[in-house]
C-alpha cells in the first residue's frame, strides 16, 4: 500500500487529545481540532487538558516515560525526589549543569544526583534482533527545580523517546506493567508553559486508554513491514547518512551556479540525534565548545526553542528578528565596528513567515569576520534546496518530511569540510559525539524515509494548488509562501535544479473571526508539527505563542496566522476542503 493511499484511508479525528495518526503508539502529533481548543489547551482549560492523551515528544513526556520514570524513582530515588530520564549519562550532566547555571546565585544549589543505568547485552546470536546494550542517565532533583529540569528536555531536545522507555521498562523492570494512560496537563502546568515553555511531569501517575494490546501492535508491524530487528539498526544508520548525503550529492547538478570549487561530501560527516532540536543544541554547543564563547546571532524569526537555545545556554544572542536585507546590513556595519560572534543561526525558509535569507552574503560575511553558519533547512528540505556550500553546519528535523509518518523523532548534522572552521568543528564532534539515537527509532526512520523524495514532489505540487486557491480568496489579506515571498530570488539561488517550494504555507485573513470559522470548517488533522504525509492544520501563533502574542507581533507575526503544512493526499481532495471551508466561513458572515 502506497503512503499516499494510506493516508487517504485515515479517518481524520476530531477528539480532543488523541494521537495524530489516530491510533498510533508513538504518534508526534495530537489533535487540537478547534481555534477554541487550542486557546483552552494554553489556558489550561479543564475541557481541553483533561483530554490529552498523547503530544509533540518534547512538550508532552510519553505514559511509557512516565511510568518508566516512575519505577526508576521508586527504586533509586531518595524521599521527595523526582527524577528525569535521557539518552546518556553526559546528557543527564549536562542537564544538572543547566539547573545550577540557572539557580540563582543567592540560593543554596539544590541537591540534584545522577545515575548511570545499562541493560544487558544480547547473550546469543538469536538475542541480536531484539536486545541491544545500551544506557542512560538518570536525573533526581527536589521538586522545586523541576520547571528547569523540563525547560533542559524541551530545548536541547535530548529527552529518551517512547521507543527507548518501552524498552527499558520490559529490560530494567520485566515484572512491570506499562500499559498505563497518558495524564493531561494540569492547569497549573499549561500556565506555567506560556512563560516557560514546559510540559507536564513525567512523574504523575497515569493510566490510558489507547495502548494496543500486543497482538495488534504484532499484526500492524507485520501488515506494513515494521518488524524491528534490532541486529539491524547499525545498518539502517548508515543508511540514514548516505540518504541524506546522497540526495545532497544527486542534487548536485551545477555546483557552478551555487558555488565554485565545491567538493563531494562525506557520509562520515553526518551525525545522527534523537530529534531535529538536539541537532541545533549540539551545533551550538560546538561552537561554545570549539571556539572562544561569544554571543551568537539568530538570523529571522525563527522557531520557538531555537531562539531559546541561543538565549539560555552561553553567552547570548543578536536577536535580528525581521532576518531582511536591512538586518543584514546592520549586521554587517556592526561586524565592521568590532562586534564578534560565535556563529549565525537561520532558517531557510523561516517558520512560519517563509522567508530565506540571503545566503551568499552571509556566507561573505562569515568569510571576512570569521564565525559559523548554521543553517535549519527543515522547511524546505534537502531535495528542494541545497544550503551545504554556504553553511559550515546544516541541522535538519528529520521528524518531518524525511519521516512524513509522524511516528518518530530524529534530526541530523552534516558538515561542511571546505570551511575554514570544518578541522576544528571535526575535532569537537569526533571527540564529544555521542550516537544516542535509539536502535528502534532508526529502524522506523530508516523505513519512513525510503521514498522522501517522491513524497517531496508530491507535496510540492499538492502546496501549489492550496496556494493558488489562497491566492484568489478575498477574505485572505496575505499568504506566506517561498515563492511569493520579496525573498524569493534568495530561494531560487538555492533551490534544485528539480526542487519546489516545500509544503508549508502560512495566511491571514482580514477579519480574525473569519480566520477562526474557516479554520474550524477545515476537515484536516490539527495539531502541531509539520512534514506529514497527511494535511496538518494549526492556528500557529496562538499555539506556539500564546503567552507572548504582542512581543511576536513586533517581528511580523499575527496573532491569528493560520499554518498549513500539506500532505500527499490527492490534490482535488485538498482543494474541495479549502473551497467547503471558505463556503462555511461565507455562509457564517451571511448570518452574522
Amino acid at each position: 500500500m502506497t503512503h499516499a493511499n494510506r493516508f487517504l484511508n485515515i479517518m481524520i479525528s476530531q477528539a480532543i487529545g488523541e494521537s495524530i495518526p489516530n491510533n498510533t503508539e508513538h504518534a508526534v502529533s495530537v489533535t487540537l481540532p478547534t481555534w477554541e481548543a487550542t486557546v483552552g489547551y494554553e489556558e489550561g482549560e479543564e475541557w481541553v487538558v483533561s483530554k490529552m492523551n498523547s503530544g509533540y515528544p518534547r512538550f508532552f513526556i510519553h505514559s511509557i516515560i512516565q511510568q518508566l520514570a516512575s519505577n526508576i524513582t521508586a527504586k533509586y530515588g531518595r524521599t521527595g525526589e523526582q527524577c528525569m530520564v535521557f539518552s546518556s549519562y553526559n546528557i543527564s550532566k549536562r542537564c544538572r549543569d543547566f539547573i545550577y547555571s540557572k539557580t540563582p546565585a543567592n540560593t543554596a544549589k539544590p541537591t540534584v544526583r545522577v545515575l548511570k543505568l545499562s541493560t544487558v547485552p544480547p547473550r546469543t546470536d538469536l538475542e541480536k534482533s531484539t536486545v541491544v546494550e545500551t544506557s542512560i542517565g538518570v536525573i533526581f532533583f527536589p521538586p522545586a527545580v523541576f520547571t528547569l529540569a523540563k525547560a533542559y528536555w524541551q530545548h536541547s531536545g535530548e529527552g529518551i523517546s517512547s521507543r527507548l522507555a518501552e524498552y527499558l521498562l520490559k529490560h530494567l523492570f520485566p515484572q512491570s506493567t506499562h500499559k498505563v494512560d497518558v495524564t493531561g496537563d494540569t492547569k497549573a502546568e499549561i500556565q506555567a508553559r506560556r512563560i516557560q515553555k514546559i510540559s507536564p511531569s513525567i512523574n504523575t501517575p497515569t493510566v490510558s486508554k489507547r495502548r494496543d494490546d500486543e497482538d495488534t501492535t504484532m499484526f500492524i508491524d507485520q501488515k506494513f513491514g515494521r518488524i524491528l530487528d534490532l541486529k539491524f539498526a547499525p545498518a539502517a544508520k548508515i543508511a540514514l547518512k548516505r540518504r541524506i548525503i546522497g540526495n545532497i550529492e544527486e542534487l548536485d547538478l551545477d555546483l557552478n551556479k551555487i558555488r565554485e570549487n565545491t567538493k563531494k561530501f562525506d557520509a562520515d560527516d553526518v551525525y545522527l540525534y534523537p530529534s531535529g532540536m538536539a541537532s541545533i543544541f549540539n551545533c551550538h554547543q560546538a561552537l561554545l565548545s570549539a571556539f572562544p564563547p561569544q554571543k551568537s546571532v539568530c538570523f529571522g524569526f525563527p522557531y520557538v526553542d531555537t531562539l531559546n537555545i541561543l538565549k539560555k545556554f552561553g553567552p547570548g544572542v543578536h536577536f535580528l528578528g525581521l532576518g531582511d536585507d536591512q538586518s543584514l546590513a546592520e549586521l554587517e556595519q556592526n561586524l565592521s565596528n568590532g562586534m564578534k560572534i560565535s556563529g549565525l543561526f537561520c532558517e531557510c525558509p523561516s517558520n512560519p513567515l517563509l522567508k530565506t535569507p540571503n545566503l551568499k552574503k552571509i556566507r561573505a560575511l562569515a568569510d571576512t569576520y570569521d564565525f559559523a553558519v548554521v543553517v535549519d533547512d527543515t522547511v524546505g528540505n534537502f531535495i528542494n534546496i541545497h544550503v551545504l556550500p554556504y553553511a559550515d553546519m546544516v541541522c535538519t528535523s528529520l521528524t518531518k518530511v524525511f519521516s512524513g509518518d509522524s511516528n518518530v523523532m530524529g534530526g541530523s548534522v552534516v558538515l561542511n569540510k571546505e570551511t575554514r572552521k570544518y578541522a576544528q568543528l571535526k575535532k569537537y564532534f569526533t571527540m564529544h559525539y555521542e550516537d544516542v539515537f535509539w536502535a528502534q527509532d532508526a529502524l522506523v526512520m530508516e523505513r519512513n524515509s525510503r521514498d522522501f523524495a517522491e513524497r517531496s514532489r508530491k507535496v510540492n505540487e499538492n502546496t501549489q494548488e492550496i496556494v493558488n486557491f489562497l491566492k484568489n480568496c478575498s477574505l485572505i489579506s496575505k499568504v506566506y509562501y517561498p515563492s511569493l515571498s520579496d525573498t524569493k530570488n534568495y530561494y531560487d539561488d538555492i533551490k534544485t535544479q528539480n526542487g519546489g517550494y516545500g509544503g508549508l504555507i502560512s495566511f491571514i485573513f482580514h477579519d480574525p473571526n473569519d480566520a477562526i470559522t474557516f479554520f474550524n470548517a477545515m476537515n484536516f488533522h490539527k495539531g502541531p508539527s509539520l512534514g506529514t504525509n497527511f494535511t496538518l492544520a494549526c492556528p500557529y501563533t496562538i499555539l506556539a505563542h500564546y503567552g507572548e502574542l504582542e512581543e511576536v507581533e513586533k517581528w511580523d507575526i499575527d496573532r491569528n496566522l493560520i499554518r498549513i503544512s500539506v500532505g500527499i493526499e490527492d490534490k482535488k481532495e485538498l482543494v474541495e476542503v479549502m473551497e467547503k471551508s471558505l463556503e462555511v466561513t461565507l455562509n457564517s458572515r451571511r448570518d452574522s
